[in-house]
């Protein structure tokens, strides 16, 4: 090779190395902003290194109770209608703010992946949760045949009652709730795969008491089911303030299903609110008296509150239903209270008390609606000038229809003639609705001419919803009669009487 030969060589090869150096990779954050270094989102009480179950979209919506206005009443409240609160409708929402989107939460808070039901490796302070969750074991000989049963295939039934936290309110959806989590969690670890063994009924209903529980228990529990229930799962712990029959409701749920039939499992399960107040202090003592399992969701959370696991924002949607993290702590409660029932040793069956702590005398509760088709022999009834039907009332969740469609209202136009009930009983519950709407106004209660109550149809918080008063409470059974009429300066207003409950 000659001389020129090897400068042109030479300077090739300079060449190829010079533009080796300056070449670099591509950047792999072409914009101008600094990258974005994602972290796994991981679920509070699930180990680091598990996998859960991301939701779609957990961000919750608040609906402001369905207003009527006076001069349409086609619209009611149905029972997806998670704004639907369990104490005091009059309590303005405090951390929403409306945007051109919706109603959306004031403070940025990420909604949480569920935790996958039945996951057994939790992390430690998940699991002291659980532990604390759990008020009592009972009895356990009914749960224990609930469990044998469901595992050799043979037919159970298991129904949930209560209010809005029952129906699934505050969750992404309501099926969501823990109502529903547990009935899945507990099918899959307890029945055959594919038996298709187990019936499940979610009975809940926002915004209601123990004492309208009972009046709708034949209808809504029992009817549903095709029969008394196998498993049931009481909860009115954040709905019974004030409620009309001082807790003998509540225990009469509990003997009622105890007797309907005898192998029954009820379990008692308090719910909270964010305040951390419920109703458990005076019904634990009702579970005691009938050895009853109990789940406390208030003693659960208390200590990841107190040293930072869970807060507020993780568990919460509002001032009174969890979040779907929430609702899932509440069904992993309930099944964890189930397996440490199946690791138990069998007890012998327990007999029925007479009563709990408060008397059970509204264990028999039959309802009265418009259908007066169903009315017992011996009851009469002129609905008067409350003829109408009333199309705004809420729904249940379950059914997708209208809780009590078939009503009794009255309207500007139906003048003024009395609703009259004439039956034998010692005890009677009204149902009535309560609408923001001022076309509603106040009806007067006469029993054997006697006034003893008068309710207002209208309320500023109102959503069409129930309310329950009790009109009659004696303790033998006797001939009543039992008028209802608008009040003075009243006549030319809507009242709608949703049913009544009667004992004997």
């Amino acid at each position: 090779m000659n001389t020129k030969t090897k400068l042109i060589a030479l300077i090739l090869f300079l060449a190829l190395i010079i533009s080796g150096c300056s070449s670099t990779p591509k950047s792999r954050n072409t914009s101008s902003e600094s990258p974005t270094v994602e972290t796994p989102d991981t679920t509070p009480g699930l180990k680091s290194d598990e996998t859960s179950v991301s939701e779609a979209d957990d961000t919750y919506s608040v609906v402001t109770p369905t207003e009527t206005s006076d001069t349409d009443s086609s619209v009611g409240t149905t029972s997806d209608d998670t704004s639907a609160i369990d104490k005091d409708p009059d309590i303005p929402d405090t951390d929403t703010s409306e945007t051109d989107g919706g109603i959306t939460p004031a403070a940025e808070t990420p909604e949480l992946p569920e935790i996958i039901p039945g996951e057994e490796e939790y992390e430690e302070w998940y699991s002291n949760m659980l532990a604390a969750s759990i008020v009592s074991t009972g009895n356990n000989a009914r749960l224990k045949k609930v469990l044998e049963k469901a595992r050799a295939g043979s037919e159970i039934r298991v129904a949930a009652i209560g209010g809005s936290v029952t129906e699934g309110a505050g969750a992404v959806v309501n099926k969501e709730g823990y109502a529903y989590k547990f009935a899945a969690a507990f099918e899959r670890d307890y029945c055959p795969e594919g038996a298709g063994n187990m019936t499940f009924v979610n009975a809940g209903l926002s915004g209601t008491p123990s004492s309208l529980g009972i009046m709708r228990y034949d209808r809504d529990v029992v009817g549903l089911l095709g029969g008394a229930p196998d498993l049931l799962i009481i909860e009115f712990s954040v709905n019974d303030s004030g409620e009309a029959t001082h807790g003998q409701a509540y225990s009469s749920m509990i003997h009622r299903a105890l007797t309907d039939n005898p192998d029954c499992a009820v379990i008692l399960l308090f719910a909270v609110f964010k305040s951390k107040w419920n109703m458990q202090t005076n019904y634990i003592p009702e579970g005691e008296i009938y050895e009853l399992p109990m789940v406390s969701i208030k003693d659960a959370i208390a200590t990841p509150y107190a040293n930072g696991d869970l807060n507020d924002a993780l568990f919460f949607s509002d001032e009174y239903h969890p979040k779907t993290y929430g609702h899932q702590i509440m069904s992993d409660c309930l099944m964890h209270l189930v397996g440490l029932v199946d690791r138990e040793v069998p007890d012998t069956t327990s007999d029925v008390p007479d009563h709990g702590i408060k008397k059970v005398h509204y264990e028999h509760t039959s309802m009265i609606t418009s259908d007066t088709t169903s009315l017992e022999e011996g009851i009469t009834l002129d609905p008067g000038s409350f003829s109408l039907t009333d199309k705004a009332v809420q729904s249940m969740f379950f059914t997708g229809k209208a809780a009590f469609a078939q009503n009794f209202m009255h309207d500007k136009d139906s003048g003024n003639d009395p609703f009259t009930l004439k039956l034998n009983c010692k005890k009677l519950l009204l149902n009535f609705k309560t609408s923001s709407s001022k076309s509603f106004g106040l009806a007067e209660i006469l029993v054997d001419g006697t006034p003893v109550t008068a309710c207002n149809g209208w309320n500023s918080g109102g959503w069409n919803n129930c309310n329950v008063v009790s009109l009659i409470d004696a303790e033998e059974s006797a001939e009543h009669t039992v008028e209802i009429r608008m009040a003075e300066g009243s006549e030319d207003k809507s009242f709608t009487i949703l049913s009544l409950g009667y004992a004997k």
